[in-house]
């Protein structure tokens, strides 16, 4: 048993943790004037507690439907500065002091979602995702999460596309976890998927503004030096977690639902997603120090 609890101890300070929602979060405005919301307080300067553990909304539903002030628009509204004119821009809906945005996943499914902007990883929950089309079983890889809650195990299902308001955000892998942020919440919406944009939160009109990054330096296969090493990083920070989570007993995994054999699997297929992505950087003559 002490070798158990040693074991477990340690991965918990092995783990790589990702920001998990559902629990404490946190209401901050950094030096440009953007508001975040996110897990962990500031570093420095004033910020606001907001939700309870949950993530309390203030038990205020969000409607089925949007009204129709809150429709989805691509266009730049009057009055617009001149830096945002290629910009993009998605009224958001608040509740309480949170923000919510209306994103859609594969077209077939719609719903509300916290936006995060210190989040690294998009979530959405199991009855989102089955709308969706997607199959949640033990076919899916899973990902080892320290939460305030403690550790956690949550699928990982790849999302065909994304759509918010006019604007189409290419697929990506998203953590499927049952989330508690009140009624009519479906998940959250993390940076991963506005990586690609400049993104401001003009909280006097409520609305979300995109604006595209003009990508500067060498770009090899349409990607920067950035992304290169953020994906490589990604897949080998996950294989490094689960190797550890390997090594713990089978009965020291019952309390968390998994099995070693969904350990094994979701090793095999992140190994396969890191072979791939070495493939893509070797045919794209990605420099070697962009893999790191």
């Amino acid at each position: 048993m002490k070798r158990v609890i040693w074991i477990l101890s340690f991965i918990f300070f092995v783990l790589w943790a990702l920001p998990e929602p559902g629990f404490s979060l946190y209401r901050w405005r950094d030096e440009e004037g953007v508001i975040h919301i996110t897990d962990v307080p500031p570093p420095t300067g004033p910020y606001e507690t907001i939700g309870e553990k949950k993530g309390d909304t203030g038990n205020q539903p969000v409607p089925e439907n949007p009204s129709p002030e809150s429709k989805e628009e691509s266009s730049a509204p009057s009055g617009a500065s001149p830096e945002f004119s290629d910009a993009v821009y998605i009224p958001l809906r608040r509740v309480g002091n949170h923000y919510l945005v209306r994103m859609g996943i594969n077209e077939q499914a719609q719903g509300y979602f916290l936006l995060d902007t210190g989040a690294s990883m998009t979530v959405i929950g199991p009855q989102i995702a089955e709308k969706a089309g997607i199959v949640l079983d033990e076919s899916l890889p899973i990902l080892p999460l320290k939460t305030a809650s403690g550790l956690i195990f949550p699928s990982v299902a790849h999302v065909e596309k994304f759509t918010l308001g006019n604007l189409i955000l290419s697929g990506g892998d998203v953590v499927v976890h049952d989330i508690h942020f009140g009624k009519g919440v479906s998940g959250l919406l993390g940076m991963d998927l506005l990586s690609d944009y400049l993104v401001t939160l003009d909280t006097q009109k409520a609305t979300l503004v995109l604006k595209p990054v003009k990508k500067t330096g060498p770009i090899y296969g349409g990607h920067s030096k950035k992304w290169w090493r953020s994906r490589f990083g990604f897949y080998r920070h996950i294989l490094r977690s689960l190797e550890n989570v390997r090594k713990v007993p089978e009965r020291a995994l019952k309390p968390y639902h998994i099995t070693k054999e969904r350990v094994e699997k979701s090793i095999e297929i992140y190994q396969e997603r890191l072979d791939e992505l070495s493939s893509l950087a070797e045919d794209e003559l990605v420099p070697l120090d962009w893999r790191k």
